[in-house]
């Protein structure tokens, strides 16, 4: 990857907001190489048919006749900006053909918060379109990001190793020799196995089974296969050897694996699934928090029950913490494929979950052997909203519409019907009625302006001032209550305006935190306590 360069000019054509582009369409055709940078939230991007999980500071360089979509993986709960860019060869005055080292035809890299925030607000700033110098300043400030960090030196015995290490584990079902391994090192194979073991603590060809046993153990959760269908897509031709060291390494065998795999050292990735785990029966070992945004009741429910709190920034995994806690099986949301690639080497890793709760929670009952608690906290929580619902609708008026709007610092958005789960469980479950202009882009959450919402004019209104460690929503939120059309809204007339907190309606819909969503439902809307 080349940043801005004596040789040559880069000319920013466009800069649009993303999230707002692919909310009006399927998907964006590029016509001239771009940069996207995620300036809030997450989601999951199809680039050239590749899944890339974004997060806040992501900045992906994207190739010439690339094609952008939104992957149905996560909602589009994000805010980010793609800057369009032709290139020019100062040397001989014609177009410069720029573009990514990479066959994906992108590649993500990471940026600071300031860049970030620099960003983020020249662009909030611009009233109208942004000036040709601003927009040529963010591009070369982001461009200047791409420049390649002064590369290590490759012929290290570590370099030499680690190549080795990425040929395992992308090549484990092949045969793989140590002669072969050695090669690539460019070791003889006795010195090679010396110096592999006094890095990794296991011979070469210990750490390739060990590789393949920890994909098996995947395969044996997420398939139905046959164990010798399984030892044959882990690399291994004899299905007895393959049983052998399985039960050396795990402790059972193939066939008793899954069955017990309740009892093994979990971690969550996800405190929301930690929560169904442990509604289930199940006690993680261990779970990766971002402690501003989680609610008081899960971390109480964790530390009751000795669960080991690994703390986390906001959109940051830190494998090296996870690693440490020596777990047995790793459960995720949404992993990038670097963060996965690293954490498969401690232990099988489940991700690709389902995303609605009452799939999750029957997922989790499958796999822990929990079916019959499934099934039970699955009514329990259906049978509450029902309840709920029956009452709302004996208490409001025929046509109340509700409407949930998202502060954020560059500005408002509201959540679409089927975004998330406490979404769905206001319009769905409760069958409340999302206000007629904003009933489009169910799955999304939705720039809108003040003028929009005083348009809407919405009966019940659920206010979220959206919480970060990066920044804060506190002048949007002070704008909003300040402005005419603030005051004029029904529900603010009417004091019918609920606030709620980001970490429990966004990211904690789950077992408990369902019920504590609903609970303040019925009090805000009943009055009850």
């Amino acid at each position: 990857m080349q940043g801005p360069d004596p040789g040559w000019l880069a000319y920013c054509t466009a800069i649009e907001d993303l999230a707002e582009a692919l909310g009006e369409q399927d998907h964006i055709h590029l016509d001239r190489p771009a940069l996207v940078l995620i300036t809030d939230g997450q989601t999951t991007l199809s680039i050239n048919g590749h899944e890339a999980h974004v997060v806040f500071g992501h900045l992906v360089a994207v190739a010439k006749g690339s094609v952008i979509a939104l992957s149905p993986a996560l909602p589009l709960d994000f805010s980010g900006y793609l800057l369009s860019f032709d290139t020019y060869d100062t040397t001989i005055g014609t177009i410069y053909e720029w573009d990514v080292n990479s066959s994906t035809g992108y590649e993500v890299h990471k940026v600071s918060e300031t860049i970030v925030a620099d960003t983020r607000v020249a662009l909030a700033d611009a009233a109208e379109e942004l000036h040709l110098t601003m927009r040529q300043f963010i591009l070369y400030s982001l461009l200047k990001e791409l420049k390649p960090q002064r590369p290590a030196d490759e012929d290290t015995l570590e370099h030499r190793l680690a190549r080795t290490v990425h040929y395992m584990q992308q090549k484990y079902t092949q045969r793989i020799t140590r002669e072969q391994l050695a090669a690539i090192a460019g070791y003889s194979p006795s010195y090679y196995s010396r110096q592999f073991h006094a890095l990794y603590h296991q011979t070469p060809i210990e750490y390739l089974i060990r590789t393949r046993i920890l994909r098996a153990q995947e395969l044996l959760l997420t398939t139905d296969d046959a164990s010798n269908q399984i030892a044959k897509k882990a690399g291994f031709d004899d299905a007895q050897y393959f049983n052998r060291q399985f039960k050396r390494m795990v402790g059972k065998p193939p066939k008793q694996y899954k069955a017990s795999i309740a009892s093994y050292r979990i971690c969550f990735l996800s405190s929301a699934h930690a929560e169904i785990a442990i509604a289930l029966g199940v006690i993680p070992d261990s779970v990766a928090v971002t402690r501003s945004l989680t609610p008081g009741y899960l971390l109480a429910l964790l530390q009751q029950h000795s669960v080991t709190l690994l703390d986390m920034p906001q959109y940051v995994l830190r494998q090296d913490r996870i690693v440490e806690q020596q777990p047995e099986l790793l459960i995720g949301d949404v992993v990038t494929e670097e963060a996965k690639r690293d954490l498969r080497t401690a232990a099988p890793v489940l991700t690709r979950l389902p995303r609605d709760i009452y799939s999750l929670i029957r997922y989790f009952g499958g796999l822990f052997d929990r079916e019959r608690q499934a099934r039970e906290l699955i009514d329990e929580l259906t049978a509450q909203a029902d309840t709920l619902r029956r009452n709302i609708h004996r208490h409001i008026e025929e046509g109340s519409t509700v409407l949930y709007l998202r502060v954020e610092e560059s500005g408002y958005r509201y959540i679409g019907e089927a975004s998330i789960e406490s979404a769905i469980l206001l319009y769905e479950e409760l069958g409340l009625s999302m206000p007629a202009l904003f009933r489009s882009n169910e799955r999304s959450f939705n720039p809108c302006s003040l003028q929009q919402v005083a348009e809407a004019d919405p009966t019940y209104l659920f206010i979220e001032k959206r919480q970060m460690d990066y920044y804060n929503a506190d002048l949007s939120f002070s704008n909003l209550q300040q402005s005419k059309q603030w005051a004029s809204l029904d529900a603010v007339k009417n004091k019918r305006v609920c606030y709620v907190d980001t970490g429990l309606w966004i990211n904690h819909c789950s077992a408990y935190g369902k019920r504590e969503i609903m609970r303040q439902i019925e009090q805000f809307m009943l009055g009850r306590v």
